[in-house]
């Protein structure tokens, strides 16, 4: 199976997409694993779902970071109206 870790990178990806919209943490830490997938593959063979799997995956990472400074960004603003209210 010359193109198992590819396959498998490139599904985790997608998935991790999903979960970097609904559970942060998760789509972060499946975006890693599918990220080292594909890294080991393209070191193998280079094929299409590696180098796919490969640019979903770091998208997957940046909507996580996007997320997380946006939850903190709205946290400060909620914080700091409430505090205007005192």
């Amino acid at each position: 199976m010359k193109r198992g870790l590819g396959i498998l990178g490139f599904v985790i990806s997608i998935i991790s997409i999903l979960f970097a919209v609904l559970v942060p943490v998760l789509g972060l830490i499946l975006g890693v694993i599918g990220l080292i997938f594909c890294i080991i593959q393209l070191k193998k063979e280079k094929t299409g779902l590696a180098i796919a799997g490969l640019v979903i995956g770091i998208i997957a990472i940046l909507i996580v970071i996007i997320n997380f400074i946006l939850a903190l960004t709205i946290y400060n603003w909620a914080n700091n109206f409430l505090n205007s209210l005192k």
